[in-house]
């Protein structure tokens, strides 16, 4: 959805923290700053939920687990818009120990590293492999979100294009993207893409698809801070700022004339419109195409050279976006309730309900018998299903570093401000001096 924890980066606060306490007794004091029991008995934990727009399912979802297991009280609390980290960090400023926090799975390695607890012993684990492993290699991180992203195109537009139903994995080289733009400006699109250029996306979502080039993008990330990769030379690197090249051209992109702007709504209607067909985003893109019109939409890879063998044009980036994770300061007996929530999300038939169906999250459980109705979600699961689908490349960086350090140079870059070579360094550099 819009609102993931990429985005809220580059937003400020706005509202208030709603929240949601369910169930009754007062709660008693322990060393750790909040209660861990009830004047009843009941274990009383903190469960926080960084998806604003899923508020009010949060909510209930917590009154339902409650509802069968009446010896846990759950506080629900959830962000205004999304931004987990600042809500977490509320909240235990405030003398409150939260059991269950919602956070982006690059922060079990970076700012929460001696956050959670390991979960490699859960027995969800074996129902996915999204699990989100910690800087010790320990799986701590629950994948409650996953999301992906590639080129969102409008399908009833590339349908008639195509003069039939548009494959999207049939466009699978640079050449082919290509040869599908001229043939959307053919049938009478003068702009077929709609390329906004926010410092989330081109830098966090975009930029970092190169570190797919190895099986783990963590092996990229090393050979970076070790100094051992030349981006400059590197052929996927280049690969995939060639097709950046070709997207934000004046030639296919609406704003290719003046390419930097504020351009994320009108990028959406004009897709939603089928003014123009295709646009650079993920699944939470629907939230706004779907303002627009009932159009149906897709997602089709981005093509990083012409090797139509080549696995990086032949599937999207997908992985979990949002994850939970049990503090370790909480107690033994709120540690347990909070793995009880966990269970109940994956196996409980409620628990799956909520995920899927109220939510409209993709479940990263292969369990779960719902799907999601939206229907770039809908094509994200396909292709998940499919083996369609690489690691979510901007879950091995720093996003903050990303979208506030390294954007304003990719920025430049796509306006012919700066080099390639240039951009090549200033990333090199950045990572130089990371530990």
């Amino acid at each position: 959805m819009r609102k993931t924890w990429q985005k809220t980066l580059a937003w400020t606060m706005t509202g208030v923290l709603a929240f949601t306490l369910a169930g009754c007794g007062n709660a008693s004091s322990d060393s750790s700053g909040s209660g861990s029991t009830t004047a009843d008995g009941k274990v009383s934990i903190i469960i926080t939920n960084g998806k604003g727009e899923i508020a009010s399912q949060w909510a209930q979802a917590a009154k339902d687990f409650m509802a069968e297991n009446p010896d846990i009280q759950v506080e629900a609390v959830s962000s205004a818009v999304g931004d987990t980290v600042s809500l977490l960090d509320k909240l235990t400023a405030s003398g409150k120990t939260v059991t269950l926090a919602m956070m982006s799975p690059d922060s079990i390695t970076n700012k929460y590293k001696d956050f959670g607890i390991d979960l490699s012993q859960e027995k969800w684990n074996q129902d996915t492999e999204y699990g989100v492993k910690d800087a010790n290699g320990k799986i701590a991180g629950f994948p409650f979100s996953i999301e992906g992203f590639g080129l969102v195109y409008n399908k009833t537009v590339l349908d008639k294009v195509e003069g039939g139903t548009f494959d999207p994995f049939t466009i699978n080289t640079r050449d082919k993207l290509q040869a599908l733009l001229d043939k959307i400006k053919a049938s009478g699109i003068t702009y077929p893409v709609a390329y906004q250029t926010e410092n989330w996306s081109v830098a966090n979502h975009y930029s970092t698809q190169f570190l797919n080039q190895a099986a783990d993008p963590n092996t990229i990330v090393d050979q970076l801070k070790a100094g051992t990769l030349d981006l400059a030379s590197n052929p996927v690197w280049n690969g995939y700022y060639d097709t950046l090249d070709l997207l934000v051209s004046p030639e296919y992109n609406k704003y290719g004339e003046r390419p930097l702007g504020k351009y994320y709504d009108d990028a959406h209607v004009s897709v939603g419109k089928g003014e123009s067909a295709i646009l650079f985003n993920g699944n939470w893109a629907y939230d706004s195409l779907k303002a627009v019109s009932g159009e149906s939409f897709g997602f089709m890879p981005v093509p990083v050279d012409n090797d139509a063998s080549n696995p990086l044009n032949n599937k999207i980036a997908a992985g979990p976006t949002n994850i939970l994770v049990i503090n370790q300061k909480a107690t033994p007996e709120q540690q347990a309730a909070a793995k009880k929530f966990l269970d109940w999300i994956v196996y409980n038939k409620k628990g799956q309900d909520f995920l899927v169906n109220q939510s409209q999250v993709i479940s990263a459980f292969k369990n779960n018998p719902y799907k999601v109705s939206n229907p770039l979600g809908a094509a994200l699961a396909e292709a998940i299903k499919d083996g369609k689908t690489l690691p979510f490349s901007s879950n091995y960086v720093k996003v903050e570093d990303w979208g506030s350090i390294l954007a304003p140079d990719i920025q430049k870059y796509i306006a012919k401000k700066e080099t390639r070579a240039e951009l090549a360094q200033v990333i090199q550099n950045y990572y130089k001096n990371q530990k």
